[in-house]
């Protein structure tokens, strides 16, 4: 009897592993998916909100030159920055209407700015979610 109880289940062993193979491979695609959107939104959201905070008034002694070219100077990198935040906005906003197929953050992500508020809110929500 034990002659033919190993070749048994080894072949049950074996309906069983090739049965929940394919929902293994789709859970695990899923799961990766899942955790891919969580940091593409996290990362995301803190890069809008590095990009909130921009140099602003630099001084004279780091550019040099007369007072006219430190404030053509200033002038352009607050043009630079706001759109450099404008981007990274819009950019987190894509990133976390993406993250919606696996977790929905509170908060309007319709509006063209998220605040700091509900920036910190929704990392907070996402790193415990994640």
């Amino acid at each position: 009897m034990l002659v033919w109880l190993t070749p048994a289940l080894g072949l049950v062993g074996a309906f069983v592993g090739a049965s929940l193979a394919p929902w293994m491979t789709s859970h695990l695609a899923w799961r990766r998916a899942r955790r891919d959107a969580f940091n593409a939104a996290i990362a995301a959201l803190r890069v809008a909100q590095v990009a909130r905070h921009f140099a602003n008034g630099v001084a004279a002694e780091y550019i040099g030159g007369d007072q006219t070219t430190v404030d053509a100077f200033n002038q352009r990198l607050r043009e630079r920055e706001i759109d450099r935040f404008v981007d990274a906005m819009h950019e987190a906003k894509v990133a976390l209407a993406a993250l919606e197929l696996f977790f929905k953050v509170s908060g309007d992500i319709d509006r063209w700015e998220i605040t700091e508020q509900d920036a910190v809110r929704m990392l907070e929500e996402m790193h415990q979610a994640r």
